[in-house]
């Protein structure tokens, strides 16, 4: 009994310091969305994603008509398959917002909790692989805070990523035969997809080279009943995920698959490991200004990294260099080998942006990069000089996360014409202007968004695909307030008109829109309220 307290003293020491390690680089690589919940990245994917939350708890409730039906594209049902559902940090948050808490708050909690846990699982998988502290702890460092997250920032679902690493300590542990590895693999499998469908997918499609390489490196040599355990593990995930994709799959039959163009502009090349969002305080000056494309993942880690391969033979290092290769191609997209194939398969064809691959390419350079990390320390010999060198890295890889997110304060309560609209029964809104169909989404995230103030029926929506009976209503609302507009809001189901000055191009645009309505003999204006953008004018269509 005496000699396990040390070890548990131990352990929570470890662990403590590994979380201090991972909530430093995540506050100084996002900062300063930590000064306050209601601050969110400045983009229209954090209201979305906040829409997305409130939404899936209500559905969760019975609140809704059907399970995937929302209040967006009205009269669309099942608008929920039309995005990443993010089903699980919805249901994890769901009771939550049952008992009030605000959205937005729900929101960060799901932000800070998914980040951190990638640290800490991307430590644990480290630990595993290089078997130094300190080796796991830059691998944490560098997968929380490196430049190439920032490109992620904005985007909930990918940032959900503890289960990749965890997939592969799961591997890992698997390999050595522990019993209830693949167990734990096909969990963290089922939830990746289950918390965004990109990274899931791309797990998916990666796995087997990974264990492959591992398994040709010990020349076959595992176990027959440990393959036949973890290939079971990965079928049964398959199968949970492919009964869960089924509803997502036919509402894609709908909207059909990426265009050419979409996928081409998301692909990424060489160049864009050396790029940078602007954002970072280092390396911001590199930014190409090519959305999703900027992957760089820091230049102390890519070096350790490099200093793995020293160690070829090693338990792991050969299946992460080919698995991490492959990432980096099939990042490429149209222009890499990798993808063109990749696309021939179902669930690649709904896909627009094959450069979130660099994700899984850092999870592997972060793996590497604490194994050359180990290498370096054990040059060391001298345990002083050692801990030193140890520390100047891991404040290095910290140093190299910094950066300055473009943030939004969010109201704490509803605006004015919000809180109006809530006095309202039930009831269809369409909110001006819409967007142009070459520049979606517009403000449409502004609307959904705020409609957790009101839940009525909106025209508006927001979505990684669009139905076709939106983008031809937007068309034939491009002139409004004409009268070929009107018809097509009436017809859609709208009763009320919301127009926005500010997100029109000019107050004097605004002003001739708010002339032609007063102009019309079949709309009645009903309420004249501010925001912080300008004039909201309210009109009811007779």
């Amino acid at each position: 009994m005496s000699g396990a307290r040390p070890t548990s003293r131990s352990r929570v020491g470890e662990w403590s310091l590994a979380l201090a390690v991972v909530v430093a680089t995540a506050v100084a690589s996002t900062w300063p969305l930590a000064t306050s919940p209601w601050l969110v990245p400045a983009h229209q994917d954090p209201l979305f994603s906040v829409w997305r939350l409130y939404t899936w708890a209500r559905s969760l409730a019975g609140q809704t008509p059907g399970l995937f039906d929302a209040n967006i594209f009205y009269p669309a049902t099942g608008v929920q398959l039309l995005s990443d559902p993010i089903l699980l940090p919805a249901a994890v948050t769901a009771p939550f917002l049952w008992a009030g808490l605000p959205p937005v708050i729900a929101y960060s909690l799901v932000f800070w909790a998914s980040t951190i846990a990638s640290g800490l699982a991307m430590y644990a998988c480290a630990r595993a692989i290089s078997n130094s502290r300190w080796g796991a702890l830059v691998a944490a460092a560098m997968f929380t805070g490196a430049p190439a997250r920032l490109e992620h920032v904005f985007h909930l679902e990918s940032l959900w990523t503890p289960f990749l690493p965890l997939a592969v300590l799961a591997t890992v542990r698997a390999f050595e035969g522990r019993p209830r590895a693949p167990l734990a693999l096909c969990a963290a499998m089922v939830g990746q997809i289950m918390g965004g469908i990109y990274f899931g997918v791309f797990l998916f499609t990666l796995w087997p080279i990974l264990a492959g390489v591992e398994w040709l490196r010990r020349r076959g040599a595992v176990p027959r009943r440990t393959v036949v355990r973890t290939l079971a593990g990965v079928a049964v995930a398959a199968l949970i995920v492919a009964i869960y994709a089924a509803p997502f799959a036919r509402a894609r039959r709908l909207v059909g698959d990426r265009g050419e163009v979409e996928v081409t502009r998301y692909s990424a090349s060489l160049a864009s490991y050396a790029t940078s969002p602007a954002a970072n305080r280092v390396w911001g000056w590199t930014d190409t200004g090519l959305p999703e494309t900027r992957l760089f993942p820091g230049l102390l880690g890519t070096g350790l990294a490099a200093g793995a391969l020293t160690a070829p033979a090693a338990p792991w290092v050969a299946a992460l260099v080919v698995t991490t290769a492959v990432a980096v191609d099939a990042s490429r997209g149209v222009n890499g080998w990798t993808y063109p194939w990749l696309r021939l398969l179902s669930p690649y064809r709904g896909l627009r942006v094959p450069a979130r691959f660099g994700m899984l390419a850092l999870m592997g350079l972060a793996l590497l990069a604490a194994v050359g990390t180990a290498q370096v320390l054990r040059v060391l010999s001298a345990p002083g000089v050692a801990a030193v060198v140890a520390v100047a890295i891991l404040a290095g890889i910290v140093a190299e996360s910094a950066a300055v997110v473009p943030v939004r304060r969010m109201p704490r309560e509803a605006p004015p014409v919000y809180a109006w609209l809530s006095t309202l029964p039930p009831t269809v809104i369409a909110h001006l202007p819409m967007p142009r169909a070459a520049r979606l989404p517009g403000p449409e995230a502004d609307f959904l968004y705020f409609a957790q103030y009101h839940r009525h029926a909106l025209l508006n929506g927001y979505s990684g695909f669009y139905p076709p009976d939106y983008l031809l209503l937007i068309e034939r609302a491009s002139a409004f307030p004409d009268d070929r507009a009107l018809v097509a809001l009436r017809n859609a189901g709208a009763r009320y008109l919301v127009v926005h000055e500010a997100f029109y191009p000019s107050p004097e645009a605004f002003a001739a829109v708010v002339d032609g309505l007063e102009r019309r003999g079949d709309v009645t204006g009903v309420l004249t309220s501010t925001d912080e953008g300008g004039t909201v004018r309210v009109y009811r269509l007779r």
